[in-house]
């Protein structure tokens, strides 16, 4: 096998048009040595295929692990494959009392397309709404009939208490890609919680679009 260094070269954009090659440089351990110059999530949303969409309507959380019911189902009726930036989910009416609460999701596997509920899906990068069809690439449904496939937490318990039935917590799970949605398949959200009773939530998701090929 040969010794030899191998030299490694890059391609530097820059304004105006044109590239230009660059060195790339190593360290003592042969470590590559890279910078960030801009933000972590900027060159993907600047792709302009972000979108972000929840529900509208209150749903009540559930007091036992979700089964076979979801709050909200994007379905993906296209080609490309979701990748999700993002959960999140907003109590909007409390109850008086200590209470917790967690957001839970799961990927199914490949399934027929669920009833419509058409929700706006926003862009992330100032794009104009998106409305679903049943047609279109994204399916939305709320309160649609799914079968478990992994349902599991994601994120910490909100945990909190309050005198008087007022608003309460809002919180956004990172997921940055963990979570994947290939052609035919839904992602579901539920909310779970100690009480039920006088509690209503909103949950929702933030993806990118992506022609990548998941493996079978």
């Amino acid at each position: 096998m040969s010794d030899a260094n191998t030299d490694i070269r890059g391609k530097q954009s820059y304004t105006g048009g044109g590239d230009a090659m660059v060195n790339i440089g190593a360290d003592f351990n042969k470590n590559l040595m890279v910078s960030q110059a801009a933000a972590p999530y900027a060159e993907v949303s600047r792709r302009g295929d972000g979108w972000t969409v929840g529900t509208t309507t209150l749903f009540a959380p559930l007091v036992a692990y979700p089964t076979t019911v979801a709050a909200l189902e994007v379905y993906n009726n296209g080609v490309r494959t979701m990748v999700v930036s993002d959960l999140y989910a907003a109590q909007i009416l409390s109850t008086a009392a200590s209470q917790t609460y967690g957001l839970f999701a799961m990927i199914t596997t490949q399934k027929a397309v669920p009833s419509l509920t058409a929700l706006s899906v926003f862009s992330l990068s100032g794009k104009p709404l998106v409305t679903p069809t049943a047609s279109g690439e994204i399916v939305t449904g709320v309160g649609t009939t799914v079968v478990a496939n992994g349902w599991r937490p994601y994120g910490n318990a909100q945990a909190w208490g309050t005198a008087t039935a007022t608003p309460g917590n809002s919180w956004s799970v990172p997921i940055d890609g963990r979570l994947i949605v290939p052609p035919n398949c839904s992602i579901c959200l539920h909310v779970v919680g100690a009480l039920a009773t006088a509690s209503t939530f909103q949950a929702g998701l933030s993806f990118n679009w992506d022609s990548m090929t998941v493996e079978a």
